[in-house]
């Protein structure tokens, strides 16, 4: 049971949080432009940016109060409203885009960052946060007053570092793993850059040397073809992996509805490559798959092949989406990708690239796998800790067997 039921504008108000919305242009802090954080980069937990030049926290100062501090909660507040992430200590200073709030609790106040970071996730955010985002007849949307009207329940500090100390545990095991995935897929990434220097393309294609398909999706309009057992991949499913291992998808079809579209089912081990809008985010599926029609797939029953041509259609992304084309959303059609040459060694020389590409597979997909149950276990958990229901003590047993 929380000590204390508030809300944000009464903390607001006693100066035990800070809260505020971005704004629509760059700061200039110290003489440095700092890089606007925007809702595309806020993910699940995390903040995902590519900047071949940032600033270090370390290196702005000032109170500029719209500007990132370690330890910020960030939420996205319009659009996709409700994705939340605690700013890192280590990584780039941001200025806050409008779509985007930040909460920053006092350091000597009643509320622990890290725990209102899974208020976040927690029912009582989420009853009043749908009950709010749509009184407007455009995007979903969360205002400033909204949030400070808000009420929230804390329990002692305590109680907070208990359900921090469970829920964190977790979150820190499933960070190792995807930094030990990342880490194996980019040694596999350097081992193929080495291997394939100094070769030029064709003439083989990838239509001559392996099977290049598509997908399609069954009539939304025949019920028996959905909710069946059989995995079909959108390239929603594809572009949310943080590793590219896809162990299940979103939706699922019946086998009627297997028979009466364009997919195959893949086998695992295929590679799945997203041929539209996005192109060019990637999937190796670890169970058979369908795909909707905004994929192109490819596959051999040459493992060692198929391998390299992960790799070779990863590093070609550039030249792919060269060659795509269309009005409403770019399109890389399979016909334009059969006839692109590949960079093909020797027979050798794939089979050595493989034997140290495919163990370095096999460990990433192992740690995102993991991830999988212990993010199911995470998300079982934070809602009964958050609630009261389930007593720490008894979790913590629990993630004491899953890590």
């Amino acid at each position: 049971m929380p000590d204390r039921t508030t809300t944000f504008f009464e903390l607001i108000s006693e100066h035990l949080i800070e809260i505020g919305a971005g704004r629509p242009r760059t700061v200039n802090m110290n003489g440095h432009d700092l890089p606007i954080l925007r809702v595309a980069d806020v993910l699940d937990g995390r903040v995902e940016y590519t900047l071949q030049n940032h600033t270090p926290n370390k290196d702005v100062q000032g109170e500029g109060s719209k500007v990132s501090r370690p330890g910020d909660i960030v939420l996205t507040t319009k659009g996709t409203v409700g994705r939340v992430a605690l700013m890192p200590p280590d990584g780039p200073t941001f200025a806050y885009s409008p779509q985007l709030c930040f909460f920053r609790p006092s350091a000597s106040g009643p509320l622990r960052s890290r725990f209102l970071y899974y208020w976040f996730k927690s029912a009582e955010f989420w009853i009043q946060a749908n009950a709010l985002k749509g009184q407007t007849d455009m995007a979903d949307f969360l205002s400033l007053g909204d949030l400070q009207r808000m009420q929230i329940g804390i329990p002692s500090l305590d109680r907070q570092d208990a359900v921090v100390g469970v829920l964190g545990a977790l979150d820190d095991k499933i960070a190792v793993n995807d930094r030990i995935a990342a880490c194996a897929l980019a040694l596999a990434d350097a081992h193929f850059i080495v291997t394939v220097e100094g070769l030029t393309p064709g003439p083989e294609t990838f239509g001559s040397v392996a099977q290049v398909s598509g997908g399609g999706t069954p009539s939304t309009k025949v019920p028996e073809y959905w909710d069946g057992s059989i995995a079909w991949t959108t390239p929603s499913d594809v572009t949310s992996l943080k590793a590219p291992y896809l162990f299940d998808t979103s939706r699922k079809i019946a086998d009627a509805g297997l028979d009466n579209c364009a997919s195959a089912l893949y086998p695992a081990g295929s590679i799945f490559m997203t041929s539209r809008a996005t192109i060019g985010a990637f999937a190796i599926p670890q169970v058979p798959a369908a795909v909707n029609q905004g994929f192109i797939v490819v596959s051999t029953p040459d493992k060692e092949l198929t391998m390299w041509l992960f790799h070779e259609m990863r590093d070609r992304v550039d030249e792919m989406r060269s060659l795509a084309n269309g009005s409403t959303f770019l399109e890389l059609s399979r016909k334009n990708f059969k006839v692109m040459g590949v960079r093909l060694p020797a027979p050798d020389v794939i089979s050595t690239f493989a034997e140290k590409a495919i163990p370095l597979h096999q460990k990433a997909a192992a740690a995102s796998a993991e991830n999988s149950t212990l993010i199911e276990l995470r998300d079982t958990l934070l809602p009964e800790l958050m609630s009261g229901r389930l007593r720490v003590k008894d979790a913590e047993k629990v993630v004491e067997n899953a890590v």
